[in-house]
């Protein structure tokens, strides 16, 4: 009879706790549980409005990857439409080659600075999943991919009035910056709502993610213009070396 008891005590309590509601705290930052499935227009929908109970589910949530899969998702699907855009600058092969070099360029930066961010993030204090950390990656890109399609109409415009290649790169490396920063500011937000005690840690795997983006810029070049090569990897250079010589090159 005893244990009876016990296990229906145990059973309230775990009800009851399932039944509190969230934290004033949390739902002022947003970090609490996500309203409908973890389908793609869903997750759109959350990453532009609520982005922060993405991380909710995926803490307390037993699918670990679909999240993830699916940012990857949006992802992709982001990229893919402003690389189009971006190929109307000069057409030819670009048109296929721009979307394919900014989608594997990005995804395999998200790929390489994956370790750093799961140890950056632990040496911040943050007891976290690895899966959410991979989230917390995913959300970064997919953010910003979907930013960058919102630029992608005023890309569009200077793409098909400017003749300068220059311009055209720099003003990309400019909106680049802008959307990425967004998702930095997402994490940075993520990170504080799950107990991050110093995300000194993640700024610095922040300016290592953005210098390897860039840097990846410069090795899948050409991205904006025309080359008689679809790849240049023989050729190593810096980005700074290679933005410096080109605008020398178009102010020569």
């Amino acid at each position: 009879m005893n244990e009876n008891k016990q296990d229906s005590t145990r059973e309230t309590v775990g009800s009851v706790k399932a039944n509190i509601p969230p934290s004033i705290s949390d739902a002022e930052s947003g970090f609490v549980p996500m309203e409908g499935d973890a389908s793609f227009s869903n997750l759109l929908s959350k990453l532009l409005r609520k982005p922060l109970s993405i991380f909710h589910e995926l803490e307390t949530k037993e699918a670990l990857w679909k999240v993830p899969i699916i940012l990857i998702l949006i992802s992709v699907v982001s990229l893919t439409i402003f690389g189009l855009v971006v190929g109307t600058f000069s057409w030819g092969d670009q048109i296929w080659a721009a979307p394919l070099k900014i989608v594997s360029g990005l995804m395999f930066s998200a790929l390489i600075c994956l370790p750093s961010l799961y140890i950056f993030t632990c040496i911040g204090g943050l007891e976290a999943r690895f899966s959410t950390v991979v989230g917390m990656l995913c959300s970064i890109v997919a953010l910003s991919g979907l930013l960058l399609v919102g630029f992608a109409p005023v890309v569009w415009l200077f793409s098909v009035s400017s003749t300068s290649a220059v311009f055209i790169g720099f003003m990309l490396l400019a909106l680049w910056g802008i959307c990425v920063g967004f998702g930095f500011t997402l994490v940075f937000r993520a990170g504080k709502a799950m107990g991050m005690t110093n995300t000194g840690h993640l700024l610095v795997w922040c300016l290592i993610f953005l210098l390897v983006t860039v840097q990846m810029t410069t090795t899948l070049r050409p991205i904006v213009g025309e080359s008689d090569a679809l790849f240049n990897f023989e050729e190593k250079k810096f980005f700074l070396q290679y933005w410096s010589e080109e605008l020398q090159r178009a102010t020569d």
